[in-house]
């Protein structure tokens, strides 16, 4: 049965709503956007003794959103693969035949959907996945997971479903609807990794450090094909745990490992199903 929400929220136009509560988030007003700041500190229970600065350094919700953390804050575990996010890794399976994804109970969708991509998805197979969702107290900065070098980066244009766990049980395909960006990441040996950030509902922005022109629901990259694809024009590399984008509000990262890596980690991502995680901490 379609609940109030469900119906409204389909018949938003959420892009475009979510880019304007960003710009909202975004204002520099002197009395509002203090305010702002701080019910929503208060609201979500940040843990502002983490952050790089006090909360008075803000500005806004949206710096706040995206604020650091203070140094040595997040170690980063002697494993090859480590957490990129904070979050609760929700889901993780293998691709044993038919590259299936678990999204709930009952619930599933397909690698090559994900990607939009089948001939990249056949390089993952007998690989591995793991998904990992980010509530709105958690530090939402993205890191490497691995150390590695970019190979290159893809934009998948789409909507801005909410990702909280009443939409993953009842939405079809949504992490292959909403819109997603994904790093590949190669390691020394040649086995390689997908970062894959998806958006959601208010602001929906993804942006990665390596281009100032890949920022997600912002106007800035055409939306007019299914998947855009982007390569670098130098080199770019990662140290394990090191940044590497951010969302502005949201969402979710789904990592996805070659068979190589599965390889060598039979049991990857499987102790932390259900769990707690933070950037730095060993996935394997």
């Amino acid at each position: 049965m379609n609940t109030p929400f469900y119906v409204f929220m389909k018949l938003l136009p959420k892009n475009a709503a979510s880019r304007a509560f960003g710009a909202v988030t975004r204002l520099r007003l002197p009395v509002f956007s203090k305010v702002a700041r701080n019910i929503f500190a208060k609201h979500y229970k940040l843990n502002m003794d983490e952050a790089e600065f006090p909360l008075e350094h803000y500005a806004n919700i949206g710096e706040l959103f995206i604020r650091r953390l203070k140094p040595g804050t997040r170690p980063v575990a002697d494993a090859e693969i480590v957490s990129p996010v904070d979050g609760v890794l929700s889901q993780t399976g293998t691709f044993d035949g038919k590259q299936e994804m678990i999204q709930a109970k009952g619930k599933t969708y397909l690698l090559k959907d994900l990607l939009r991509n089948e001939e990249m998805a056949k390089h993952f197979d007998g690989g591995a996945f793991a998904t990992i969702y980010l509530a709105p107290f958690n530090y939402h900065r993205i890191h490497s997971p691995v150390k590695g070098e970019l190979v290159d980066a893809s934009y998948c244009p789409g909507t801005l479903w909410p990702v909280n766990v009443g939409s993953v049980e009842r939405i079809e395909g949504l992490f292959c609807i909403n819109e997603r960006l994904t790093s590949r990441i190669r390691l020394e040996d040649d086995s390689e990794i997908l970062v894959v950030k998806v958006g959601a509902t208010n602001v929906g922005r993804i942006g990665v450090v390596y281009s100032t022109d890949l920022l997600t629901n912002a106007g800035i990259i055409a939306r007019n094909e299914k998947r855009l694809d982007w390569e670098t024009t130098e080199k770019v590399t990662f140290e394990k745990g090191g940044e590497l984008g951010r969302f502005e509000m949201g969402s979710t990262v789904i990592l996805v490992v070659d068979k190589k890596i599965r390889e060598r980690h039979p049991e990857i991502f499987k102790a932390c199903v259900g769990k707690p995680v933070k950037v730095g901490e060993a996935l394997c």
